[in-house]
């Protein structure tokens, strides 16, 4: 049973990245792919499945916790598989085990306002050319630098198999064609052509490319809501640049962190629990 904790962070925890690495990114070592497989999928790509049935999506953004949707959290088993696109032949994908689950606590299953939350895995991944967290700003300064993302989707023809496609498509926003949004926490994306994204996973990410230090980085920012979009055109992301703060708050809190409990959690922190 989720346990609700109440948050009371200590000032300390908003301003210091000893963790991050990175005055700009949670994790320094983030959204690089390899030249050779830029039509790939990203190496933060993260599946969840049970009994290999997939369920949802979501996105390594430290080296053990994965950002999804809170819509995705379930209570039994999940494993995550990581390292499934942008690798060689002779490269495995890892699947994870999930210690304990963070769920926002104003997440609304009817509305889909403030959908995300974070898995914290069993063990910490080696991070590698195929297996590599997305950027994540912590910097508020950073602005969203256009209206076009990039998105992931199944074939048309695909079953939901770990062994089927799941590849990008161009993704821009669309603040017209969705309804009953929560502004404040979503914003409304879709495909910009006449192909319909209505085959994606919840859990997904919208990503940027972005110059940082000299490296072209891939960044999130944000979420898809729904697995099944009735192939509409368009749909609600949770916008990650209003959750910076929880994000930062909860990884530096819950890092070395160990528990069997899930948890709904709050605005704040408090470390004495």
């Amino acid at each position: 049973m989720n346990a609700t904790l109440t948050i009371a962070l200590l000032a300390s925890l908003l301003v210091i990245c000893s963790y991050s690495g990175s005055a700009s990114y949670l994790h320094e070592q983030c959204g690089l792919m390899r030249d050779d497989l830029s039509k790939s999928l990203g190496p933060w790509t993260a599946l969840l499945h049970e009994d290999g049935s997939i369920f949802c999506a979501g996105t390594l953004i430290t080296d053990v916790f994965i950002l999804t949707a809170a819509s995705c959290i379930r209570p039994s088993a999940v494993k995550v598989r990581l390292g499934e696109f942008g690798r060689f032949p002779d490269e495995l994908a890892e699947d994870h085990l999930v210690h304990f689950s963070l769920r926002y606590r104003l997440f609304n299953n009817d509305s889909l306002a403030n959908n995300i939350g974070l898995l914290k895995l069993t063990k910490r991944v080696q991070i590698k050319a195929y297996i590599m967290p997305v950027c994540i700003i912590i910097n508020p300064q950073q602005k969203v630098s256009t209206s076009r993302f990039f998105g992931n989707a199944w074939k048309q023809d695909s079953n939901v198999s770990l062994t089927k496609e799941f590849g990008p498509i161009l993704i821009q926003s669309k603040p017209q064609m969705c309804i009953n949004l929560d502004l404040y926490t979503q914003f409304c994306a879709g495909h910009p052509g006449n192909l319909r994204s209505c085959d994606g996973l919840a859990g997904s990410p919208l990503i940027q490319t972005s110059r940082y230090l000299s490296k072209t980085r891939n960044v999130q920012f944000g979420i898809a809501t729904v697995n099944d979009m009735g192939c509409k055109e368009s749909q609600g992301y949770t916008d990650v640049l209003k959750f910076y703060w929880w994000i930062q708050d909860v990884v530096s809190v819950f890092n070395h962190y160990s528990t069997n409990q899930s948890y709904v959690v709050d605005d704040y922190i408090n470390e004495d629990f």
